[in-house]
């Protein structure tokens, strides 16, 4: 799998400037692993299941340009899952059965702003914590195994690579000496609507599935017959979370005073 190309530029370009920016800042740079989980939001499951969390796990690149702002790039894998159909009384939800899981690949920049003074030397006061927020942007690239309990072989896969909008809060806090621990949680607001095989590709048409099994012509590729088939999905997007723990290292520099 392979992340956009565009994305890529985008944060190799991110990150040669950063790399040859020269300030002051004295604890500038950390690097950091994170695990966690993910959840999905879409056609098979509208709202938000806390029980439906699959893993995932990232590794990140900070620097904190100034005492407020700090910029990332990260990259995770993880899985994704809905199961809702099965499960809701409407007869056409039960009738159709949808199910799918998934993993994927992504990649993100994003900038965040730090409410207190973290780590900092430009400031007479510093704290060795901090709430923040997040903005960012990525892509990903998603393989879904589906299930559809209305045709005979069940069994398609799809493959889609969407682009993401990011936003999301998190905690950052000093563990000891040069180490860092936070907590981060952020949705990803992507321009696909086909992550769980399901949905509207364009001006409300209805998707069509891309089949692959062990006997193809036993599986169609179909569009659904009926728009009620589509419901709870709407023509909103897919979404999916990433909740996340991280530990990060910091590369400390100690900016001794000029000899007079």
């Amino acid at each position: 799998m392979i992340i956009h190309n565009s994305v890529v530029r985008i944060a190799f370009s991110l990150v040669v400037s950063l790399v040859f920016q020269n300030t002051t800042f004295a604890q500038r740079w950390e690097i950091g692993a994170g695990a966690g989980v993910t959840h999905y939001k879409g056609d098979i499951m509208p709202t938000f299941k806390p029980f439906t969390a699959r893993p995932g796990g990232s590794v990140f690149v900070r620097m904190n340009w100034t005492r407020s702002i700090s910029l990332k790039a990260q990259g995770m894998v993880g899985l994704l899952a809905g199961k809702d159909d099965a499960i809701k009384s409407d007869p056409l939800h039960q009738a159709r059965g949808q199910s799918f899981s998934a993993t994927m690949l992504e990649g993100i920049g994003q900038i965040e702003y730090n409410f207190l003074n973290f780590r900092t030397t430009s400031s007479r006061i510093v704290n060795n914590w901090t709430p923040y927020v997040f903005g960012g942007y990525g892509g990903t690239n998603i393989s879904t195994r589906a299930k559809l309990a209305s045709i005979n072989n069940p069994l398609y896969l799809t493959r889609s690579s969407p682009n993401f909008v990011a936003l999301g809060i998190g905690i950052k806090k000093e563990w000891r000496n040069q180490w860092n621990w936070g907590i981060e949680f952020g949705t990803r607001w992507t321009n696909n609507d086909l992550i769980d095989a399901v949905g509207y590709e364009r001006d409300g048409d209805i998707g069509q599935q891309t089949t692959t099994t062990s006997n193809p012509a036993t599986v169609p590729v179909f569009p659904y017959l009926f728009q009620k088939f589509q419901t709870p999905g709407t023509k909103s997007k897919d979404m999916y979370y990433y909740t996340s723990f991280s530990v990060s290292y910091l590369f400390y520099k100690v900016h001794c005073p000029t000899r007079r």
